[in-house]
């Protein structure tokens, strides 16, 4: 009665959870062929859980002989989490792995072992010769250490991945950085998740009986996936980066390792190597390249709508100039006084201000979509940093006829812009 029990409990877990699976593969395959090169490893993390769940299913409708033929094919899916988010994370964080085949190399040799298993006795059943049993349950445990191990080794990976994905979100200004450690701590933890639940069911299964155990991986499975459609479907964002410099990737991960000073430093334009670079950018920009970019970037601070779409970066403004990247960074720096961040950040807080003033009946969080900000919060911090006040301070004194201290010297507010620009989120 229990295991019948355990049995309908496992059935309707695994549908839930492939109805999720099913929906978040063709929401990833949905974003087009620009978002497809880290998608596919996202895809395939979720055909691996969606296989799983499979699995379960079918352990209460068939045979023994059936059930050996699905942990053939089902258990060998389980080394392929670890490597496929990892490859997603290279993705992007716009360091894509140049032979991604290495990291199927441990699978395919866990799929041979297990069908020499399966020729040999099944995987389930009893060897008749001792010595065969041996090294049945040998080649068994030798999985399932491996798979541990795998995971321990990728779970450090992704942590050090998912610093240089950070320091990356700090230079897309669009995407609130809050929005995408949301979405990595959900696939980081998930990933964690499954493997100490499989870790803990395995130790529980020598008390009592496996299927109970196993239970708690295919519930690990669905919270994971339910956790990843609330994000997606609560705050849409697009999660991978826009075209980043070579120089900017190299220095963000060398051998392996982040150094947030270093790459924060190259951004701002300050230290050693990011000295070389600067002048390396200026000895290319004469007199005259120099004045046409800084013709070049005022006409789009006026027109507005680059600066203000969310998904705005580095390379893509610096195409619009007709620099380089590190060439519009040392412009910026040198000639401007501030950094990409700030440029763009005091473009939109202008206009934002013109608006809270102008249309007092829209929402602080519907104009802080329409300036680029993905988020009420961080637009509040960016506002307060450049005014030195508060959005809905601003507002208040607008309607009270008062004048604020800090705008005392000002020139009245301007007008927006009148091409002013609602983006699309997501």
């Amino acid at each position: 009665m229990i295991n019948t029990m355990l049995g309908y409990l496992d059935v309707t877990i695994a549908v839930i959870g492939l109805l999720q699976g099913g929906f978040l593969c063709l929401l990833l395959r949905s974003e087009g062929v620009r978002a497809f090169a880290a998608n596919r490893w996202m895809i395939l993390f979720l055909c691996c859980l969606m296989i799983n769940l499979l699995a379960d299913i079918g352990d209460n409708f068939s045979s023994e002989q059936v059930r050996d033929l699905i942990v053939l094919f089902s258990f060998p899916c389980n080394f392929l989490i670890g490597p496929s988010i990892y490859l997603y994370f290279r993705e992007l964080s716009g360091t894509p792995e140049r032979a991604p085949w290495v990291h199927f190399l441990l699978p395919a040799l866990v799929l041979n072992l297990l069908v020499v298993l399966f020729a040999v006795d099944g995987l389930s059943g009893e060897a008749s010769v001792g010595s065969l049993a041996f090294l049945i349950e040998g080649i068994k445990g030798l999985c399932w250490v491996a798979i541990f191990l795998q995971a321990c080794f990728y779970i450090y990976q992704l942590w050090m991945l998912s610093q240089v994905y950070f320091w990356q979100v700090q230079q897309q200004l669009g995407v609130g950085r809050r929005v995408i450690q949301r979405w990595v701590f959900v696939i980081f933890g998930g990933v964690c998740l499954i493997f100490v639940t499989v870790f803990v069911s395995r130790v529980v299964a020598f008390y009592i009986p496996e299927q109970m155990a196993m239970t708690g991986t295919g519930v690990a499975f669905v919270l994971v996936l339910f956790a990843m459609s609330y994000v997606i479907a609560t705050q849409p964002a697009l999660f991978v980066m826009a075209d980043w410099p070579e120089n900017i990737k190299r220095s963000a991960i060398a051998d392996g390792v982040f150094d947030n000073k270093r790459a924060q430093d190259q951004e701002n334009g300050m230290g050693v190597g990011v000295a070389s670079s600067s002048e390396a950018a200026r000895s290319l920009l004469d007199e005259d390249d120099l004045q046409r970019a800084l013709t070049k970037l005022a006409e789009i601070r006026s027109r507005r709508e680059l600066l203000l779409d969310p998904l705005v970066s580095l390379p893509k403004l610096s195409r619009a100039v007709g620099v380089s990247p590190n060439q519009l960074s040392y412009v910026l720096n040198r000639h401007l006084g501030q950094n990409f961040f700030d440029y763009v950040n005091s473009a939109r807080i202008e206009e934002a201000r013109a608006v809270l003033v102008l249309e007092p009946d829209r929402t602080i969080l519907d104009i802080a979509l329409s300036v680029g900000f993905n988020s009420k919060s961080t637009f509040n911090l960016a506002f307060k940093k450049i005014t030195g006040e508060t959005p809905s301070a601003v507002r208040e004194a607008a309607r009270s006829g008062t004048t604020l201290a800090a705008d005392a010297s000002e020139p009245p507010i301007a007008g927006p812009n009148q091409q002013h620009w609602t983006p699309k989120i997501g």
